[in-house]
C-alpha cells in the first residue's frame, strides 16, 4: 500500500483501533477507490478473540434454532457479531432480517453495541459494511452484491462481501413483508411479540438462492436472544425451551448467566450490581437469568399490552445510529397540547410520568417515565433537568406544565423555606414553563379508591372515562412498576398496593412501585369525581404475589 506510511505509522499515540478509523475517515475524503488495501491492512491486524463457554455452545451448536436466554453482560452481542462474521465467511451474498421492537430502539441502542462488537473482529463500518446506505459509487465495481439487494438502503446493512441485513420494527405495521431472506435474528426478544414474527418475518425466509445456500449451516437459521423476560409478555421467550426439549435437534436453548461471562468483565463490576439490588428479582432475573413469578391479577391487573400500550416514533427524525434521543421523535406527543406531570417524591428515588389528556378524542396518554437514585447522588433538581433537556423542544408550542404530586410535596424540606412542589415550581419556571401545581392540600387518596378508578378506566366499559394508552418503549420502569404491583386485601376487605418493595433494602427503587404511585396522582386527581358510591363492592381479584 503506497501510503501506508501516512495511514498508519504516523499516527503512533492512537489505539489499533482509532488508527483504522482515521485511516478510513482520510480513505472517504480523499474518494479513494482503493479500499480493498486497507482492508488487507486491518485483516493482517485482527487479533484473536476468544468465546466464553456458553458462546462456545452456541457456536456449535448444530440446531437450526438457536435460543439464547443468556442474563446481562453474558455475551449476547459479542456472540451475534460472531455469528454475522462467520455468516459473511460462509455465505456471502446471502440476505439476513434483524427484528427489533422499534426502529428508535435499533438505532440508539442495539446498533451502536453491534458497531463496537463488530470491532472487536476486526470488521469496521464504512470500510466492511454501511448502515442505511451503499458503499461509495467507486467501490462498488469489486463490492459484493447480494443476490437480492433492496431498491432503498434505508434500513439495511451491506457488507463487502455482498451480505444484507434488513432491520425490522416490530413498530411498523407489516414491516418486513415482501421480503426475501435467507437467516433470521431478533434480539430483546423478552419485549418482542412472536405473533408478528411468525406473521410478518418467518414466511421471508424463504431463500434468495436456495442451491447456493443449502449446505451452510446458516442457510434458515434463526437466532433469539434476550434476558429473561420481566412481564408476562414475554413468556413466549421462556415456552421456546419446551420446544427445544421436544425437538432437540431442530432447536437448541441455551441458559447462562454474567458468572459465565466473568473473566470479561470489569473486575469488581457483578459485586457492585449485586450491592446495589443484592437479591432484588430484576437483578436475580438480568444478571442470573432466574425467572420471575409474576403477579397475577394484582394492584393493575386489567393491564393489557396490546390494548393499552403502543410505539409512535417519528422516523424522519430517527435517521441516524446513535442519535440523540428527545421529543422531536415523538409522534405521539401533540403540540399545542399542555403536559401533565405525576410525580412521586423521595430521598432514594424521584420519579415522574409525562402525560397529555387529549379531550377530543377521550385519552389520556402517558408519554414517558424519568427518574433519578439518590443513591448517584441526584435530586430532584436532576429529574426536572432530564425532562427540561428531553421536552424543552414543545415549549414553542405549548408552556404549560400541570403538577400533580402526593402530599410530601407541601412539606417543607427543611433545608429551605420552600415547600418540594415550590422548588420543583421555581425551577422550571426559570427553565421558561408556565407551571401549575394541581396538589395543594387535602389528604391523599386510599388505595381502594385508586384500585377502583383503574379497573374502569383500564375496563373501558365506562365511556365518560377517556381510554388509557401508554408509550411502552418509552415508559419502560413503569409499565414493569404497574404490571408487578401487588395488591392484597386488608383486614376489612378493601384492597390496597403492597408496598413493601419500597422499604425493602434488597430492591432497587426504580423496580419498586413509586412509579405507579406517580402515575397514580393525576389520574386520580383529574377522574376522581367518576367514582361515586366506591365504597360498593370492589370486582373479584384473585391475589397471588410473587
Amino acid at each position: 500500500m503506497k501510503d501506508k506510511e501516512t495511514l498508519f505509522h504516523k499516527i503512533k499515540t492512537m489505539s489499533q483501533s482509532k488508527q483504522i478509523k482515521a485511516a478510513i475517515e482520510k480513505l472517504h475524503k480523499k474518494n479513494s477507490g482503493d479500499f480493498q488495501s486497507l482492508l488487507r491492512e486491518v485483516e493482517d491486524r485482527r487479533r484473536v478473540i476468544k468465546l466464553n463457554f456458553p458462546q462456545m455452545v452456541a457456536a456449535l451448536s448444530p440446531a437450526r434454532t438457536t435460543v439464547l436466554q443468556w442474563g446481562r453482560r453474558t455475551g449476547k452481542t459479542t456472540f451475534r457479531n460472531y455469528r454475522w462474521a462467520k455468516i459473511n465467511e460462509d455465505m456471502p451474498r446471502s440476505t439476513g432480517v434483524f427484528i427489533g421492537m422499534s426502529y428508535q430502539q435499533i438505532l440508539t441502542r442495539i446498533v451502536p453495541s453491534i458497531i463496537a462488537g463488530l470491532e472487536m473482529f476486526g470488521i469496521y463500518k464504512d470500510l466492511h459494511y454501511f448502515i442505511g446506505k451503499q458503499a461509495p459509487r467507486n467501490w462498488r465495481t469489486s463490492w459484493g452484491r447480494a443476490y437480492m439487494p433492496p431498491e432503498k438502503h434505508d434500513h439495511y446493512i451491506t457488507f463487502w462481501t455482498g451480505v444484507g441485513i434488513h432491520l425490522i420494527s416490530q413498530d411498523v405495521k407489516g414491516d418486513g413483508r415482501g421480503i426475501t431472506a435467507d437467516w433470521l435474528d431478533a434480539d430483546e426478544c423478552g419485549e418482542l411479540n412472536y405473533e408478528k414474527i411468525e406473521s410478518d418475518v418467518k414466511p421471508t425466509i424463504s431463500g434468495t438462492n436456495t442451491r447456493e445456500f443449502e449446505k451452510s449451516r446458516f442457510f434458515a437459521s434463526e437466532l433469539y436472544t434476550g434476558t429473561v423476560p420481566l412481564t408476562p409478555d414475554g413468556n413466549w421467550f421462556n415456552k421456546m425451551e419446551e420446544d427445544a426439549i421436544a425437538n432437540p435437534k431442530q432447536c437448541a436453548y441455551i441458559r447462562a448467566t454474567a458468572l459465565d461471562n466473568k473473566d470479561n468483565l470489569r473486575k469488581g463490576y457483578l459485586e457492585e450490581e449485586k450491592g446495589r439490588s443484592t437479591a432484588g428479582w430484576i437483578y436475580d432475573a438480568e444478571y442470573l437469568n432466574i425467572r420471575p413469578k409474576f403477579v397475577k391479577d394484582g394492584f393493575y391487573g386489567m393491564l393489557d399490552k396490546d390494548i393499552h400500550c403502543y410505539l409512535d416514533y417519528d422516523y424522519s427524525f430517527y435517521i441516524k445510529v446513535g442519535q440523540h434521543q428527545d421529543c422531536r421523535g415523538d409522534r405521539d406527543l401533540v403540540k399545542g397540547q399542555p403536559l401533565i406531570l405525576g410525580i412521586d417524591w423521595g430521598h432514594a428515588i424521584n420519579c415522574l410520568t409525562v402525560n397529555q389528556h387529549l379531550k377530543t378524542i377521550n385519552e389520556y396518554r402517558t408519554l414517558k417515565d424519568f427518574f433519578v437514585l439518590g443513591e448517584d447522588g441526584k435530586i430532584q433538581d436532576d429529574l426536572f433537568q432530564d425532562f427540561h433537556n428531553y421536552y424543552h423542544y414543545h415549549q414553542s408550542t405549548n408552556k404549560d406544565l400541570y403538577l400533580w404530586y402526593d402530599n410530601t410535596g407541601n412539606v417543607h424540606t427543611g433545608v429551605t423555606r420552600k415547600k418540594r412542589a415550590e422548588m420543583a415550581r421555581d425551577f422550571l419556571r426559570a427553565k421558561g414553563w408556565k407551571v401549575h401545581l394541581m396538589t395543594l392540600g387535602g389528604k391523599n387518596p386510599q388505595h381502594d379508591e385508586k384500585y377502583l378508578l383503574w379497573q374502569m378506566i383500564l375496563s373501558e366499559k365506562d365511556h365518560r372515562l377517556p381510554k388509557y394508552r401508554m408509550n411502552q418503549g418509552n415508559c419502560k420502569w413503569l409499565y414493569i412498576s404497574m404490571k408487578n404491583a401487588k395488591a392484597k386485601r386488608k383486614s376489612n376487605k378493601l384492597i390496597e398496593k403492597d408496598k413493601s418493595s419500597e422499604k425493602s433494602k434488597r430492591i432497587k427503587r426504580q423496580e419498586a412501585t413509586d412509579f405507579s404511585d406517580a402515575n397514580d396522582t393525576p389520574i386520580h386527581g383529574l377522574f376522581k369525581r367518576f367514582l361515586t358510591g366506591f365504597h360498593a363492592t370492589l370486582p373479584n381479584s384473585r391475589i397471588i404475589s410473587h
